[in-house]
């Protein structure tokens, strides 16, 4: 795969459309013009001496978003009205060729780091490998908040668009900078549409990794931000369930367990990983399954679910830490916790009227 990076950054002509509130027919009445000007337009790589790569088709896909933003008026008017209404919104099948060859990599669906996370930012490194490893379960019970999705994903944004990633620039990074025809469309007036899913997506930016905050944010249909919520790592079960199986958005996000404010205040992420979680316990900001747990038991969890990450920040090296040996948290679904055991001998040992059903 080559750098998806537009050289030179997103085009300052390409800006987002002005509406938001936008119905099929209307968002269709919007682009036509534009799919016309493409499907006149596009020169077939069949025609060229282009290889099968997929750059040729990134390139040209690139070359006619910007001449269209930047067309003049009179240019723009004069597809729109030759146009017909399509009957769904459908590139050409040759503007589509290796479009899936040349998409951002990574997991849109776990959580994504925007901020500069490799080895030459060594502080945003370490806190990174902290943030991974407070995805999992600090509770009663072992897992990880995301299930399956325990690797995070690794944006790189472009410098030449941004020099401070933040969660406004994702879905340029993801759709603009790739000049994704399945999600990106242009409206008769230069202006961009996006036609993807909304989110929430969960994004990691340098504000969230020094406060130890994730942001899940909505995107609204032309790509401006519709609605964030700053949750802590440790905190996103109940978050994620919500909007991954239930299929809820934030406004019934922010009401569930482990998305409340005060369960949520900045967390100072150069602390040590466990001073991390029991700093949390001290100022009673934990949900209440998580607050029986203890020190000792959370010593515990972390050598599970990220074996000899410890010793490595006792050596100050926290960044050294290979995400890649994190543990699928399916292979200690059935693991046991030592605080059942203290459970189980004194039920009222962390929370009066606690009662054992194991």
């Amino acid at each position: 795969m080559f750098r998806s990076t537009l050289a030179g950054g997103i085009p300052r002509c390409i800006k987002p459309h002005p509406e938001t509130d936008l119905s099929l027919d209307q968002i269709k009445e919007e682009v036509k013009g534009w799919l016309l000007f493409v499907q006149e337009n596009w020169v077939p790589a069949a025609n060229t001496d282009s290889s099968n790569s997929g750059k040729y088709e990134l390139n040209q896909r690139r070359q006619l978003i910007e001449k269209w933003a930047s067309a003049t008026q009179e240019l723009r008017d004069s597809h729109q009205s030759r146009a017909p209404m399509p009957e769904r919104l459908q590139y050409p099948a040759q503007a589509l060729a290796h479009i899936h060859d040349t998409l951002q990599p990574g997991d849109t669906k776990g959580l994504v780091a925007i901020a500069p996370v490799d080895e030459a930012h060594a502080a945003n490194r370490a806190r990174w490998v902290k943030f991974a490893i407070l995805l999992y379960n600090y509770d009663i019970e072992t897992g990880h908040c995301l299930l399956d999705r325990h690797i995070p994903s690794e944006a790189i944004l472009n410098p030449e668009t941004t020099t401070n990633p933040s969660v406004e620039d994702f879905l340029s990074y993801l759709d603009l900078e790739t000049a994704s025809f399945i999600h990106i469309y242009l409206t008769h007036t230069g202006t961009v549409l996006n036609i993807r899913y909304k989110g929430p997506y969960m994004l990691v930016d340098e504000e969230g990794l020094r406060t130890g905050r994730l942001t899940m944010v909505e995107y609204e249909i032309n790509g401006t931000v519709k609605d964030t919520l700053h949750i802590r790592p440790f905190n996103m079960r109940m978050p994620y369930i919500n909007a991954s199986t239930l299929g809820k958005g934030l406004d019934e996000i922010r009401y569930v367990q482990g998305a409340y404010t005060h369960q949520n205040l900045p967390l100072d992420m150069d602390l040590p990983i466990i001073d991390i979680l029991c700093q949390a316990k001290a100022a009673d900001q934990l949900p209440q399954t998580m607050d029986l747990s203890y020190r000792e038991q959370w010593m515990e969890d972390v050598e599970l679910y990220a074996p000899g990450y410890l010793a490595l920040e006792a050596d100050g090296r926290a960044g050294e830490y290979s995400l890649h040996r994190l543990t699928d948290p399916e292979s200690v679904d059935m693991t046991r916790k030592t605080i059942w055991n203290r459970l189980q001998a004194n039920p009222n040992l962390f929370a009066p009227n606690f009662q054992f059903l194991g």
